[in-house]
This record gives structure tokens, C-alpha cells and sequence, in this order.
């Protein structure tokens, strides 16, 4: 492991030292943010244009925003959560939805990975690897299937060249550290042509130690419950009190140190009409799952364990992930076929994934995942019909996966999941009005040794938007979206350290319906822009885990069935300019969000993010930016049984970037995060009330183009 961290530094300062060595450092113009297109949508819609809620998000919003993870990076947009399982295994949230409810997608196909097995698995893609990420929520997401029924986080990463490099070569580097968790983190990428092909390679190396915070790592409410439970059992008097008061972690999040990086190299074949191209990427990890998971109630017989990482039944604490995944890729695209078809591309994506779960120094649980995915769209010319212009693609996208398990953690059997999807989106656009529908149509097999199920689904949705005046996009959607069960959901049956719970799976489960409606809204106010949605989504069947009250293997008991439920939210975005104050442009902005998912039996859904919003304003003049922001969340008590609330919070950051040679593309960020040192817990983790955000940190950062 720790060799091939040393070789892809090599990689990362190679990359490096060919951007410092360039003789002429090109100016490398941003994307015309005025027209920005969703590549992730089939029909190429530009993100104003689009009938449902997406975010793009470039790579200076990423660099200015980094925040370790994928996932963590892009928690600031509205919509977005993660569900934070340290500083190394997050995984987004949209709308309160994640896990298989939400796809994370590289070039348009999956990661093939297993984070959507457990949050403690790690998400096999980097903020720093992408040129872009699209995220689509809601029923924008239809042509991705079910199993982006809460939407799709895809990272366009250009791996694979589709244009030429300028002026033949071109590249970025990036640097940072941190001072929370003395972290590194550096990043590069250089691209260049031979000839009529394209080639680019990257390197990528991420490392930190465990993290300062303000205060406990547990909450008051969870150690005030231990502390009732251990007077219950009477297992303590007073002065066994004070001493394990003194044994909480306090102002380190203990195992949150983490060791990624990753290589690849691309080619490609660059025409005027089109490309493609394969790339290859190798990626490992080894990082530690903070929160202290025991495993059951059995004790070790093993006498050289470290004292300091046992609890009180003599087990190892300390679980860290030693992860590694073997990927290769083929796409390409083509453009102006002929007089019906307009355009073709393609993504395909094979993988090795495999991680072992260490418990101090021996293997716990093997997980691999062996798969591939592709995906086909196919767009036709545009028609002239009913004083309209009508457009629509159609396409296929098929995976297949062998997961398996083994060690004490094979709470699920080996299984294989294979999926078949087509799907079709045509639209009607009349000027001041115009119509969009999609249709999408599924089939899922899981087979295990002693199981197997098949569905077939399908989602269906339709819109009617407006241009009622100029810079204004109404758009109103009904949808009905079809999600089949996972094999966790089905064939769980066994001790899930990851979340403190044993799982149980129900084969006989039946597929998860939605039918929901959607109004987003685009316009301007004066100088002003403003994007908003409101939704709602009544599910029949919705499949979750449940307490059932008992106890198995020392873990509660949560068995997987299906209940009716409601979700409705909004989320929205205000910015625009200030004035000028002494020569400095000021503009602000304020994002919202909010969700809710009540049962019809009762209760609340777990992990749902609480109502928030994001106040900032921006200042520039002569190549500096100033930005500063304050985020508030409320507290959250719509919890379901067992769950603890969360409380309020307030974070203030601060961001300094600035480019200090006028001749050179070279940009400076110093940023300052959690300004007041407030202790956050962020209610979509597992691990809330024992791992909370991390406390004051300083980050400088170097970026430079050429």
C-alpha cells in the first residue's frame, strides 16, 4: 500500500514540475458560464433551459469550495447533504434521499465501487479529478433510472480527451494544506497532442491525520444515554463515573486519518466530428473509520492487542479500510451523422474493486466488487412541427456487478445484480412554451446462491414550462418513477459494524413507487437571479430499515419493509451584485433548502437534513476575491425511533484568492473555515452523535494553469 502512495506522489510531482517547467503559460479560458450545457441530460439542454432542478458546478467553484471528499465538496449546494462518516467515506444526500436512491456517476456510467453498500465505504472518485460535476434532482434524473429516484451526482472528469489541447500542451496543478488535520493534498494533470490523438495524464495523493475539533467527539445527549444505561446496568459507581468521563474523546476525532491517491492516463482520437478514446486508472486508499465500532459482545482472546484501542469487552476499536480499484474505460462521440441523426456517444466502464476491513492488524472482512456499465444515447436532428421545434434522443444502459463479502462482516451474501434500462426524451419547444416528456423502462436481476429475484420497472414523466416575459423559465413536472430492491434490501441477515445495527433483508420485497411534482422556477429580479423548486413525492412501498426493539449479536435489530411515505421540500438560490464600495464589486448570495418525509404510519424518516441556509457576499478588484458566508442549520426533531435530535449550528468561513503574477495563470486561496470553532453535527450521518464536523481550520492553496 504505502509503495504505491509513494509512486502516485512521483506521478503528482512530475505532473507538477512539467507546469512549472513550461517556457509560456497559456491564459486557459473558463467555460462561457452564460451558457453552460447539462451534458449529463440526453437532450443537451442548457442549465437554464432545463425543465427540473441541476446545479453544474465548475472546477474553480470546486478548487475555491474544497472540502476533502466528492461529497463534502458540493454539500453546499442546494439540495445537497452528505452523510459524513468521516473525512474519507462520505456519500451525497439530495433531497433528504441517498445510499441507491442517489447515483454518483463518472463520464455517465457508475463508480463500481460499494459505497452504496455501507457509509463507511469510501466513494471511488475525487473533487479534484473533475472538470465539472453535474448534479440533477428529482425527476431531471429519469434517464438515469430507479436508482436515481433522489437524483444523479455525475463527475465529468475528462480522463478522456474530446478536444484538443491548446496550443498542444496544457495542464493545472494544484496544492493545498490544511491545519485541522495537518493534511496534503496535491493534484495534476498534464494533456497533450501527438499528432491526430490526445493524451492526458493525472496524478492525485491526499493525506491527513485525525482532525481537531472544538470539544467531545460523542454529543452531551449520546454520552448523558451511555452514561444512563451504564447506572442501569450498575456497572459504575461515582468514582467509576468521573473516570469514564475522562475517557470521551475530546479535541480529536480518533481514526479519521486517511492516506488516497490515484493515477491514470488517457488517449484519445480527436476528429472535427467527433472522438474516442480509452483511458485507464488505478486508486487506493487506506484510511480509518472513526466512532469506535465493536463487534458484538464476544471476547478476543487475543492478548497483544493495543490497550488503548480496546473498549470494555477487550475488542479493537480502531477499523481502517485499505481499499484498491483497477478501472478501465472507453468513450467517444460523434456528431452530424447524417440527415435524421444528429448525434451518438457512448461510456463504458469495467472495474476491480476489492477493500479489507483492518482491525488493528488483522482482516476482518474482504469486500470485491467486479463490474462494468455502459451507456448509448442517441440524439435525431431537430424537427420543425407545429410552429415548434421538436428534439429528443433515446439510449441504452446496462451494468452487471459480483459483490461479495467474507470475514465478520458479510452481512449480505454474494450476489450478482445485473440491470437493463431504455429509455426515450423528446421535447417540444414553441418559443414562450413548450412540452418534454421521458420514459425510461428497467430490468433488474439478483441472484445469490440460494435466492434470486427479478423485476421490471419504469418511470415515466412529463412537463409543460413557460417563458412568460425575458430571463424568466417556469416549468411545472409530473412524474412516476419506479425503484426495484437492492440485495442489501433483500438478502441482509447479519451484523452491520458500520452502522451499530444488525440488518435484516427481506426477499420477498416489492418495488418502491413514486409519484411526484415538481415547479422550478428561473428568473431574473432586476440585477438579481433567482432559482427555486418546490416538490412533493408520495411513495408507495418506500424500503427502509426499521427498529424492531430487539437485540442480536449485542447490535439493536432493524429489519428492511416497505411504508407509505410523503416527502416534500424546497430549495432555492438569490444572487446578484451589491454595488461598489473604494473600487471593490460586491455582490451576495443566499441559498435554502428543506426537506420533510413523514410515514402515513407515523413518524419521520431517519437522517433527514434539517431546514438551512447559506448567506454570503463577495468582493473583487484587480485579480483578488474576497468571500465571506455564514450557514445556519436548524435543529432537527423529525426523528424516527431511536434517533437522537440534532442541534443548531452556525459556521462562518472566510476566502482569500488572488492571482499575485499578472503574466502567469497562477492563483493564490487562503481560506478560513469554521471561523468561531462551533461544534456541528450534521444529522444526515450515521455518526452524528460521535463524530462532528471538524473545528477552526486554515487551508492555503496554490493553482496554477498553463
Amino acid at each position: 500500500m504505502f509503495a504505491r502512495l509513494k509512486h502516485s506522489t512521483a506521478l503528482v510531482a512530475l505532473l507538477a514540475g512539467a507546469g512549472l517547467a513550461a517556457p509560456a503559460l497559456a491564459q486557459q479560458a473558463e467555460a462561457d458560464e452564460d451558457v453552460i450545457v447539462v451534458t449529463s441530460a440526453p437532450l443537451g439542454v442548457t442549465a437554464d433551459e432545463i425543465v427540473g432542478a441541476v446545479e453544474v458546478v465548475d472546477r474553480r467553484h470546486l478548487e475555491d469550495n474544497l472540502s476533502g471528499s466528492l461529497a463534502d465538496t458540493i454539500a453546499h449546494e442546494p439540495g445537497v447533504s452528505t452523510t459524513y462518516f468521516g473525512p474519507a467515506a462520505s456519500r451525497p444526500v439530495i433531497r433528504g434521499l441517498g445510499a441507491d436512491r442517489v447515483r454518483v456517476l463518472v463520464n455517465g456510467v457508475g463508480l463500481i465501487d460499494a459505497s452504496t453498500n455501507s457509509p463507511d465505504h469510501a466513494v471511488a472518485s475525487e473533487a479534484l479529478e473533475a472538470q465539472r460535476v453535474e448534479i440533477l434532482r428529482g425527476p431531471a434524473a429519469i434517464a438515469y433510472g430507479g436508482a436515481a429516484i433522489g437524483g444523479v451526482v455525475n463527475v465529468i472528469d475528462g480522463r478522456i480527451p474530446e478536444e484538443r489541447a491548446e496550443d498542444g500542451l496544457e495542464g493545472r496543478f494544484y496544492g493545498s494544506v490544511t491545519s485541522v488535520d495537518d493534511g496534503e493534498t496535491a493534484a495534476g494533470r498534464v494533456r497533450f497532442n501527438a499528432g491526430q490523438f490526445v493524451i492526458n495524464l493525472e496524478g492525485l495523493m491526499r493525506t491527513a491525520q485525525p482532525y481537531d475539533i472544538p470539544g467531545y467527539a460523542e454529543s452531551e445527549t449520546f454520552r448523558l444515554f451511555e452514561e444512563a444505561e451504564e447506572h442501569e446496568d450498575e456497572h459504575d459507581d461515582d468514582d467509576d463515573h468521573d473516570e469514564h468521563e475522562e475517557e470521551h474523546p475530546y479535541g480529536t476525532v480518533e481514526n479519521s486519518g486517511l492516506d488516497f491517491n490515484s493515477a491514470s492516463a488517457g488517449i484519445a482520437w480527436v476528429g472535427e466530428d467527433g472522438f474516442i478514446g480509452v483511458a485507464f486508472k488505478q486508486s487506493n486508499a487506506l484510511y480509518g473509520v472513526p466512532g469506535g465500532h465493536a463487534h458484538g459482545e464476544e471476547e478476543h482472546e487475543d492478548d497483544d492487542h493495543d490497550e488503548d484501542h480496546e473498549d470494555e469487552h477487550g475488542h479493537d476499536e480502531s477499523v481502517r479500510i485499505d481499499l484498491e480499484q483497477t478501472r478501465f474505460d472507453l468513450r467517444g462521440e460523434w456528431r452530424n451523422l447524417g440527415e435524421h441523426i444528429d448525434r451518438v456517444k457512448f461510456s463504458f466502464g469495467t472495474g476491480s474493486y476489492e477493500h479489507v476491513e483492518l482491525e488493528g492488524d488483522e482482516i476482518g472482512t474482504l469486500f470485491t466488487n467486479d463490474g462494468w456499465e455502459g451507456r448509448v444515447e442517441a440524439r435525431h436532428v431537430p424537427i420543425d412541427l407545429w410552429g415548434g421545434s421538436w428534439e429528443g434522443a433515446a439510449g441504452v444502459q446496462a451494468f452487471n456487478r459480483d459483490f461479495a463479502a467474507i470475514g465478520e462482516e458479510a452481512y449480505v451474501p454474494p450476489s450478482e445484480t445485473s440491470d437493463w434500462g431504455i429509455f426515450f426524451v423528446e421535447r417540444w419547444d414553441a418559443d414562450t412554451w413548450g412540452l418534454e416528456g421521458g420514459l425510461r423502462l428497467e430490468r433488474r436481476e439478483l441472484d445469490t446462491a440460494s435466492d434470486s429475484r427479478t423485476f421490471e420497472t419504469s418511470s415515466l414523466s412529463g412537463s409543460i414550462f413557460f417563458r412568460p416575459v425575458r430571463d424568466t423559465f417556469l416549468a411545472v413536472t409530473l412524474s412516476s418513477s419506479e425503484r426495484a430492491p437492492t440485495d442489501v434490501e433483500l438478502f441482509a441477515d447479519g451484523p452491520h459494524v458500520a452502522s451499530s445495527t444488525f440488518e435484516l433483508g427481506d426477499p420477498d420485497l416489492d418495488i418502491e413507487r413514486a409519484v411526484s411534482a415538481e415547479l422550478t422556477a428561473r428568473t431574473r429580479l432586476g440585477d438579481w437571479s433567482l432559482e427555486a423548486s418546490v416538490f412533493r413525492a408520495d411513495y408507495d412501498g418506500f424500503i427502509a430499515a426499521y427498529a424492531t426493539g430487539a437485540e442480536d449479536d449485542g447490535f439493536p435489530v432493524y429489519a428492511y419493509s416497505q411504508d407509505d411515505v410523503v416527502l416534500s421540500g424546497f430549495e432555492g438560490r438569490l444572487e446578484g451584485p451589491l454595488g461598489a464600495v473604494g473600487g471593490w464589486d460586491l455582490d451576495g448570495e443566499l441559498t435554502g433548502e428543506y426537506v420533510e418525509a413523514s410515514l402515513d404510519a407515523g413518524g419521520d424518516l431517519p437522517r433527514l437534513p434539517p431546514l438551512s441556509f447559506t448567506a454570503g457576499i463577495s468582493a473583487s478588484r484587480a485579480g483578488h476575491d474576497l468571500h465571506l458566508e455564514a450557514e445556519w442549520a436548524d435543529v432537527q426533531d423529525n426523528t424516527a425511533p431511536f434517533e437522537f435530535k440534532s442541534q443548531s449550528y452556525v459556521l462562518v468561513n472566510a476566502r482569500w484568492s488572488f492571482e499575485p503574477i499578472e503574466s502567469r495563470d497562477l492563483r493564490v486561496i487562503l481560506e478560513a473555515r469554521n471561523l468561531t470553532d462551533a461544534e456541528a453535527r450534521l444529522h444526515t450521518s450515521f455518526l452524528k452523535d460521535q463524530v462532528p464536523l471538524p473545528g477552526r481550520n486554515f487551508r492555503a492553496a496554490l493553482v496554477l494553469d498553463f
